[in-house]
């Protein structure tokens, strides 16, 4: 036994250091292109490969393998698409969906991304290079050897800043998925419409809670039922804590984290001094993050998104009012289906 032991040992530490190897070669070797599109391809077939392995919940059910590499694809690119039925998926394999679209989505490829540079830029850290201690006689040799680093508190801002809006995304993304699956889990626990759906479909409440609350805010658009969210046409409620995740996941994404930072500098209520918070309110570009736009184009995104959606919400009533889209419900939830 204890050989058996030790060997195990010894062949997992074995694969450990192998693994920390491929990351690094790949971390610093490859182009971006290459490392974004072998990040793609290794989550793509192992997401196959998990789901495969896991049985359907319908003990008749044998999907093909085309079937299981599509749905897996679609979950790591986001894009919704599946050709089977989802309440033939088991638990366990609804969770590995889940996953796959969080490991595929925007943010969190964009938070990865912004981790990796953060990585090279200490590995390749000028500051390391700089004279350490120097054996010299007179003064003027003393004013050779220092070098003159005007912009050295500018730099060091700036890698701060760069450290702290990482936190920052982390934190926002982490946060939206937990209050969001707890508001949607409360919501089905007290509302009889929604949790009836649920009961009747053999869904239970808080893996629907977290897959929906994930599928929503990284715009995956897969779910654990068949009809996807029209069976849910009646529960305003539902539908727009949805809403308010996929626009910050999505297209305001910009707009909320500008919110947060600007929270944070207002409530003090965080560790990084005030002169980084107001570097990174004015200085979006040379933060390097893609996500935190400078002032004004925040709010012309703002306004931009406000006024797209108001008018689809306005030609998507008009067209579809009287039609069988909105058969059996009231104005309200008309509204609230358009807007959805």
């Amino acid at each position: 036994m204890p050989i058996r032991l030790h060997t195990f040992l010894s062949s997992a530490r074995h694969v450990s250091n192998s693994s920390v190897f491929i990351f690094q070669f790949i971390a610093f070797h490859l182009s971006p292109l290459l490392i974004h599109l072998s990040y793609f391809v290794i989550v793509d077939v192992l997401g196959f490969a998990a789901l495969m392995a896991l049985k359907p919940s319908n003990p008749n059910y044998s999907p093909r393998y085309v079937d299981i590499f599509f749905l897996s694809t679609s979950a790591v690119t986001v894009t919704g698409l599946a050709t089977i039925k989802m309440e033939d998926l088991s638990t366990s394999q609804v969770v590995i969906l889940t996953l796959l679209m969080l490991l595929g989505s925007e943010m969190f490829v964009s938070l990865l991304g912004h981790i990796h540079e953060l990585s090279k830029q200490n590995k390749h850290d000028p500051e390391d290079s700089r004279v350490r201690s120097v054996t010299v006689q007179d003064e003027s040799q003393i004013e050779e050897a220092i070098p003159v680093t005007p912009s050295t508190n500018t730099t060091s801002l700036k890698k701060g800043c760069r450290k702290y809006i990482g936190f920052v995304l982390l934190a926002y993304m982490v946060l939206i998925l937990l209050v969001g699956s707890l508001l949607v889990f409360l919501y089905v626990a007290h509302v009889s419409t929604a949790r009836d759906v649920l009961t009747r479909k053999s869904i239970n409440t808080m893996l629907f809670s977290i897959s929906v609350t994930v599928s929503s805010f990284t715009n995956g658009g897969l779910i654990p039922t068949n009809e996807s969210m029209a069976v849910f046409s009646s529960n305003q409620g539902l539908l727009l804590l949805l809403t308010g995740q996929i626009l910050a996941g999505n297209t305001l994404l910009p707009v909320f984290l500008r919110l947060v930072i600007w929270a944070l500098r207002g409530l003090s209520i965080t560790r990084a001094k005030p002169e980084e918070l107001e570097f990174m309110m004015n200085n979006t570009k040379a933060l390097g993050s893609n996500h935190l736009l400078p002032n004004k184009q925040t709010v012309f995104l703002a306004a931009s998104v406000a006024a797209l959606i108001a008018v689809a919400v306005t030609f998507f009533c008009c067209l579809n009012w009287e039609s069988a889209v909105f058969a059996g419900l009231t104005p309200n939830q008309k509204i609230t289906n358009a807007l959805f």
